[in-house]
């Protein structure tokens, strides 16, 4: 199993973000997106293709705006060395929309639904949260919410890997989910990047209700995936 500053694919780049830079624990905030319904659905099969084909087009509307977020992100940075650390994310992202494109063909999508996808409001909400903080927010602020939502992703998709594979996709369709591992050291870099950017308490309460803003919204854009 390949390591990343001492994290393995879907255990520690999620639950270890922001780790000595908060003034509250967020792992419960995380074990409950990790441990969604949406997802143990999926080691249970339970989840239906249905709901995995909502996840697909609203995630498509997300990945949209990947580009434009960071960069008005990288923007924002303080320092050559935070905007360095926020570019090393981007080139990993090349491609993203294509592999779930792939994968929304094989729970029945076309590209056609794709394009004329709406967001259901909780992921309409969980996006324009990204760009109150870059609006409003400081830089901390900014990378704490939108880390906060790549970064528990990309633990999800570590985990669902083998029991989305039990539902019979293909490689092909499954990339995806795997694609998101060539992202981790970027993301596990982004801890480090904030460290000496957050040094006051006042920092770390910010970041910290920066991170649990956006665990709400995921849990709300989660739900609406799951119910519809």
């Amino acid at each position: 199993m390949a390591m990343y500053g001492g994290v393995a694919y879907g255990r520690g780049v999620g639950t270890g973000f922001l780790t000595g830079l908060t003034t509250r624990n967020l792992r419960p905030k995380q074990e409950a997106l990790l441990n969604h319904p949406l997802w143990t659905g999926v080691d249970s099969q339970t989840t239906t293709r249905e709901q995995l084909a909502r996840f697909a087009l609203q995630d498509s509307f997300l990945i949209r705006e990947v580009y434009r977020l960071d960069s008005l992100a990288i923007a924002k940075a303080p320092t050559t060395a935070a905007a360095d650390a926020l570019i090393a994310k981007l080139t990993p992202k090349s491609g993203a929309l294509d592999t779930l494109l792939r994968f929304g063909e094989a729970v029945g999508l076309t590209r056609e639904d794709f394009d004329h996808a709406e967001p259901l409001a909780p992921c309409l909400a969980l996006t324009a949260q990204f760009y109150y903080h870059l609006a409003r927010g400081s830089f901390i602020e900014t990378v704490a919410c939108i880390g906060a939502s790549e970064t528990i992703f990309l633990e999800i998709c570590g985990r669902i890997d083998a029991p989305l594979r039990r539902y019979g996709f293909s490689d092909e369709a499954m990339a995806f989910f795997s694609f998101h591992e060539a992202l981790v050291p970027a993301e596990c870099a982004t801890t480090e990047m904030l460290r000496p950017l957050v040094t006051t308490d006042a920092e770390r309460e910010s970041v910290t209700r920066a991170a649990e803003l956006c665990y709400d919204f995921e849990t709300l854009f989660y739900d609406a995936v799951l119910t519809g």
